[in-house]
């Protein structure tokens, strides 16, 4: 193939694995709503529901090899935060929101809607996205859990859903295990 077909191809899988990532949003907005519910809480729940609480600067630090200078508990709900990281340059470096309740629902609709997103991509490119970016289920985290080097990587423990986004995190697939197993004890 010649070089202007090739570029083509790549910009185009690019195009439509943003597609299949603004379908997987999609959806999980969908649940959104129903996470911001008046829910009563369940028992056991965790008092602290900043997700900014859950890592220190320090830990941060160390997993994104950069130094933090600025946490920030971006949005918030009842029964959700996301909390942003942000290293010198003012650029966030790492963000987690995390579910309090309902983040069974949440982890069902961000899968189902990656299914989607991969489908289309297959459909339309005859490749998976799997082939496009490193991906997939990880065993032995929670009671359920899934990296990707470019979407939000999931944990899901109990009724708690933890995503964060790792594509600034050097070495994410071998760091991934360590960072979900202490954000899962974080429950205990």
């Amino acid at each position: 193939m010649d070089r202007t077909r090739v570029g083509y191809l790549r910009m185009h899988k690019t195009g439509l694995l943003a597609l299949g990532c603004l379908i997987v949003l999609a959806l999980a907005g969908c649940g959104a709503a129903a996470a911001t519910s008046s829910a009563p809480s369940r028992a056991g729940a965790v008092n602290d529901q900043n997700a900014c609480h859950l890592l220190s600067p320090e830990e941060v630090s160390a997993l994104v090899e950069d130094k933090i200078v600025m946490i920030d508990q971006t949005e918030a709900g009842e029964t959700w935060s996301t909390c942003e990281w942000q290293g010198e340059e003012e650029t966030a470096l790492f963000w987690l929101t995390v579910y309090w309740e309902d983040g069974r629902e949440q982890w069902d609709a961000w899968r189902a809607g990656q299914a989607l997103g991969n489908e289309a991509l297959e459909q339309a490119e005859g490749v998976s996205a799997d082939d496009v970016v490193k991906q997939g289920p990880v065993a032995g985290i929670g009671d359920a859990a899934y990296f990707s080097e470019l979407l939000p990587s999931l944990v899901l423990q109990g009724d708690v859903l933890f995503e964060m986004n790792l594509f600034f995190v050097p070495n994410a697939e071998t760091k991934f295990a360590g960072l979900a197993r202490k954000l899962v004890a974080t429950l205990d």
